[in-house]
């Protein structure tokens, strides 16, 4: 007798069912484990990052400056960041001494390359900006919580001190600042480094993000953002803005010239210490502004 070994329509539906089914649990798995090891990544680069301000500070007896400028004679501004300080701690000793520093940072060859130390695994990676090629880093400095009477300029930070929300500080300056400001040493930073944040993520610059979507003013016009090159000393940024319930968010509103990334609920933070820290963006204001001064003589919360 012949045994017919065909598969029948139904069970053909029960199979293409049942494989629809595993691929569904196994995708987010899978894109789960891969945001994961990105963020590893992230937090290994600001590990590197740290440790090589820390090794600039053995040499020198102080952490580089957030940014450097000077005037020459010829009155044009020589500017460069912090991050074109710490190379030579990043295994890039080589391209640090192609960079001459008495030129501004735009008019260095050597700055036009892109480091992935300087990068997060999960920031989008947008390089054109019409006809100017970026070399974006992710990774900077808050140097300031601006308070302010100005719209736009610190007007909701304010209102979370007038509200009584978080309680005043003698100062709202974060740890690293320009030579102008302030010389910074471990000793120097009053509130311990270990309780303050040096490093803060502002990705995906030049282009503007507001709650993980690409701002669009006018299509197809996209609004461009400052301070994305890695070697720009107009990277570091003073905080002006929140959003939330209340505005009581302090990251990952915007990266106009705000703390923001594309981890998912939070962002990475290295701090003075060289450790690099983890925060929720649901954090309340109080602790984290009180994680982000470093010289307002203010209790750690975490």
């Amino acid at each position: 007798m012949k045994v017919n070994t065909a598969f029948t329509l139904v069970e053909l539906l029960v199979v293409i069912v049942i494989v629809a089914v595993l691929l569904g649990l196994l995708l987010p798995a899978v894109q789960a484990a891969r945001a994961t090891a990105r963020k590893l990544q992230c937090t290994n680069n600001m590990k590197q990052i740290g440790l090589a301000a820390h090794y600039y500070h053995n040499l020198y007896d102080q952490f580089p400056p957030s940014k450097w400028g000077v005037y020459d004679i010829s009155d044009s501004r020589i500017k460069h960041h912090i991050l074109s300080f710490l190379l030579p701690f990043l295994e890039q000793q080589p391209l640090h001494e192609q960079i001459d520093f008495g030129k501004h940072w735009f008019d260095n060859e050597a700055t036009k390359i892109r480091l992935p130390v300087y990068l997060c695994p999960e920031s989008p990676k947008q390089f054109q900006y019409g006809k100017y090629e970026y070399f974006t880093g992710d990774y900077t400095v808050a140097e300031e919580m601006q308070r302010s009477n100005v719209p736009e300029d610190g007007e909701m930070i304010k209102r979370l001190f007038d509200d009584g929300i978080v309680t005043p500080r003698s100062s709202l300056y974060g740890m690293l600042q320009p030579p102008q400001e302030k010389t910074v040493s471990i000793v120097s930073v009053t509130d311990g480094i270990s309780n303050t944040i040096m490093f803060s993520e502002c990705a995906a610059r030049p282009f503007v993000y507001r709650i993980g979507r690409q701002f669009i003013e006018e299509e197809p016009k996209i609004r461009k953002e400052s301070g994305a090159d890695w070697s720009s000393n107009i990277a570091p940024f003073y905080i002006r803005k929140s959003c939330g319930a209340g505005g009581t968010q302090l990251f990952n509103c915007t990266n106009k010239n705000e703390i923001y990334s594309f981890h998912y609920g939070g962002s990475n933070f290295c701090y003075g210490d060289g450790t690099v820290h983890f925060l929720s963006e649901t954090i309340h204001p109080e602790i984290f502004i009180s994680i982000f001064t470093a010289y307002a003589g203010d209790q750690n919360y975490e």
